[in-house]
């Protein structure tokens, strides 16, 4: 009874806050229909101040600061297992980079506010929320002009390759490497290529899909 009429109530708004901003994190990334979205970003949040407000309360009570730095950096160790679980290889693609990047930055925050910092806390949310929504349109600018992509093109005949490169050139796509495959029927052609033009990848892979001897085509 006398613990409980003791109780610092200034660590259960610390925790309210970690659920504030863990859930704002948490949002931006359940938009974008991530597994880890609103619930996820903000129990970790939660978690992470919690065990601050713990080592507070133990260096309070005990008098080891040590321990109080040793539970933190264990949070950031530990937070590694949820990043990797959100990382998802798709071919050549890499998603999810981002969503583990915001977990672990998540937890960084939880610690924050767990220690009391809360306009820290609120800022680094800010610029988290600036890298995560506000660079949006410049990386998939940039994106889009650096991407390179994996062509499996079968051709009835060798001949036909001809007609594939030059309608590559005639949309001002560059080809990065190219590699064949031949057999008795047909011949299989692997291509690493970089769009520079205008056109879409969608409309590049209808217009090769329509030139004469092209079997299959598809991004691998």
């Amino acid at each position: 009874m006398l613990d409980f009429i003791s109780f610092d109530y200034t660590l259960l708004i610390r925790l309210g806050v970690a659920v504030i901003l863990g859930g704002i994190i948490g949002m931006e990334r359940g938009g974008k229909n991530h597994d880890a979205g609103l619930r996820t970003h903000i129990i970790v949040c939660l978690g992470s101040a919690s065990i601050m407000v713990l080592s507070e309360c133990l260096v309070t009570q005990y008098g080891t600061p040590t321990e109080m730095m040793r539970m933190g950096a264990q949070v950031i160790s530990g937070i590694g297992f949820l990043g990797v679980g959100s990382i998802i290889v798709d071919g050549n693609r890499i998603r999810g980079i981002t969503t583990a990047a915001g977990l672990w930055t998540t937890a960084c925050v939880g610690l924050v506010v767990g220690s009391g910092y809360y306009i820290l806390a609120a800022i680094i949310v800010l610029f988290m929320l600036f890298a995560m929504l506000g660079l949006r349109s410049l990386t998939s600018y940039l994106r889009r002009k650096s991407e390179v992509i994996n062509l499996r093109v079968e051709l009835f005949d060798t001949n036909n390759l001809k007609a594939i490169l030059g309608k590559l050139c005639q949309e001002d796509v560059q080809i990065a490497s190219i590699k064949m495959n031949e057999d008795d029927d047909t011949a299989e052609i692997i291509l690493d290529i970089k769009r520079t033009g205008k056109n879409t990848y969608s409309k590049l892979l209808y217009d090769l899909s329509s030139l004469d001897g092209v079997n299959e085509i598809a991004v691998i």
